[in-house]
């Protein structure tokens, strides 16, 4: 190949997603209405005054739901407006940012990314198309470039590469190393930041004037979390200091709108999971029927029970495996 074909090459990959993104972009927009019909996504929830919440299905990632699982926030100020969190897909955030229109035609100015999983992020690149500042801590920003193109290849195979056409990984631009209070589009944004915790870099976004809580990865509500990427310790004090802030409601990473004292809720579930998984190799079980012997049937009916807390027990056995390894 050519110097000048090559070159023609890397430019065509580059530009050729963007195109693609824009062209999903202006689609969604063109067939507003009959996506209205179908209740695509469900309508902002408003919270207070400018302060919306879009809360998705509680359900694990299928097709049928495209992967509309995390929540997002939508936070309308005197001068712009800020999104918190951007869905599975540039085609689900083209769907976000028509419900932003429909409230206000003040410009977005700011997204945050409250955290790395796949369900908050991959709607990045439509927010980025339109030149807006992308803001999340650096140790997230840092597993979105480390890992998101193999989340983004398990999402092509769940969703279809229909619904997930023209969404790459963007990471973001903006990058913070730990709390911040920022003053964005005439609101005060409280960033809260409590080391690694539910995940590196997790952060909850309050908004000040409201006492809304926008939590990310730091509270799932009626779910079982995650913990792969847990320092359940630092968790638990994150939600311990959560609870003394002078907050009126949260809105969860995943499930419903809920009051601060549903924090509760979480913290036994991952105070239970570490009793019984400590307890489990205290006894000498093997890793193999570790799962078994660690049940929570009082957490058997929240979302994902079955397939994500035996996963959740083996990542702390292997944890305890670890650290009883490093003493010898």
């Amino acid at each position: 190949m050519t110097q000048q074909g090559a070159q023609r090459s890397q430019f065509q990959a580059r530009i050729l997603p963007l195109i693609l993104m824009l062209l999903v972009l202006v689609g969604a927009v063109g067939v507003l209405p009959a996506m209205a019909a179908e209740e695509r996504m469900p309508s902002p929830q408003q919270l207070a005054p400018g302060v919306y919440a879009v809360v998705n299905q509680h359900a694990e990632a299928t097709a049928e739901n495209r992967g509309a699982v995390g929540n997002q926030g939508i936070l309308i100020g005197d001068k712009g407006v800020i999104v918190v969190d951007t869905g599975t897909s540039v085609r689900y955030a083209a769907e976000l940012l028509a419900a932003v229109r429909r409230l206000t035609s003040k410009p977005i100015v700011l997204v945050i990314n409250t955290h790395q999983h796949p369900a908050f992020i991959f709607g990045n690149g439509a927010l980025a198309l339109q030149g807006v500042p992308i803001l999340a801590h650096r140790a997230a920003a840092e597993l979105i470039e480390q890992r998101c193109d193999k989340c983004l290849k398990n999402l092509n195979d769940i969703l279809g590469k229909d619904e997930m056409q023209g969404t790459q990984v963007v990471a973001p631009t903006r990058i913070i190393e730990g709390p911040a209070s920022l003053k964005v589009a005439g609101r005060w944004l409280d960033i809260v930041y409590y080391g690694r915790s539910s995940s590196p870099g997790s952060i909850g976004v309050i908004d000040r004037a409201s006492k809304v809580l926008f939590a990310g990865g730091l509270v799932s509500i009626d779910r079982v979390p995650d913990t792969r990427d847990a320092q359940i310790e630092t968790w638990l004090r994150a939600l311990q200091a959560l609870k003394r802030q002078p907050l009126r409601v949260v809105v969860p990473g995943e499930g419903p709108v809920a009051p601060v004292a549903r924090l509760e809720e979480l913290e036994r579930y991952l105070t239970a999971l570490q009793s019984t998984v400590e307890k489990t190799y205290q006894q000498g079980v093997s890793l193999g029927e570790a799962g078994a012997r660690s049940e929570l049937p009082e957490f058997k009916n929240w979302l994902a029970y079955h397939s994500v807390h035996s996963r959740n027990v083996e990542h702390l056995y292997l944890q305890l495996e670890q650290a009883a390894f490093d003493k010898r």
